[in-house]
């Protein structure tokens, strides 16, 4: 294998047991002699790659902040419906968080970052806006019912998706958390079939 693709591969294993670490044990818990190990790879090696742990953690974040923008994005584009947009971001987020643990430790960083600031979760006020906006067209579409209150319902969708795999990303990995992003198709259909406002019309 060339010495570039190589030097790829490695980086790719140490973003993966980094994840991994993270994910498990916080930012202060975790440890790059864990992460090392758990690649086969000598501390010295991992230095090569990534010099600190903070270093570690930017590059999530960053792989995080790309996945999500991404998402945002093609939902605040789509040419769709609202309901259909809405629906295209929770269960995107659903398989975002269910399928990627790079994601999933990123996510738990950011909210322990933002718990020892006491700030708000940047990703997380971008995507309650998002929310919100479309609950609040889906509404005036006669989707969903008026009758409930708008602003709490899209705290209420945001609060239990993100709050599902803030709860699970100690605890489960690989195909452990396989089912975590059909739970969250579960959750909407359960949610959708509450608020349906169509047979009233």
């Amino acid at each position: 294998m060339p010495k570039q693709a190589r030097a790829l591969q490695t980086y790719d294993r140490v973003l993966d047991a980094a994840a991994h670490e993270f994910a498990r044990y916080g930012y202060a818990n975790a440890n790059l002699q864990n992460i090392a190990d758990r690649i086969r790879l000598t501390k010295g090696a991992l230095y090569g790659h990534f010099a600190t742990k903070e270093d570690l953690a930017s590059a999530l974040d960053d792989h995080l902040s790309s996945a999500l923008g991404n998402l945002l994005t093609g939902v605040r584009d789509s040419p769709d419906p609202a309901p259909d947009r809405l629906r295209t971001l929770v269960l995107g987020l659903g398989r975002l968080f269910g399928t990627d643990e790079r994601a999933l430790a990123a996510l738990r960083l950011s909210a322990e970052s933002a718990r020892s600031a006491a700030a708000a979760m940047p990703l997380l006020t971008e995507t309650h806006d998002l929310v919100l906006q479309l609950v609040r067209e889906t509404q005036a579409a006669g989707r969903w019912k008026t009758s409930v209150p708008t602003k709490p319902l899209a705290d209420l969708i945001v609060a239990a998706l993100f709050g599902r795999f803030l709860t699970e990303s100690g605890s489960r990995s690989g195909h452990d958390r396989a089912g975590l992003d059909a739970t969250v198709d579960a959750m909407w259909e359960v949610l959708t079939q509450a608020l349906d406002d169509t047979s009233a019309h």
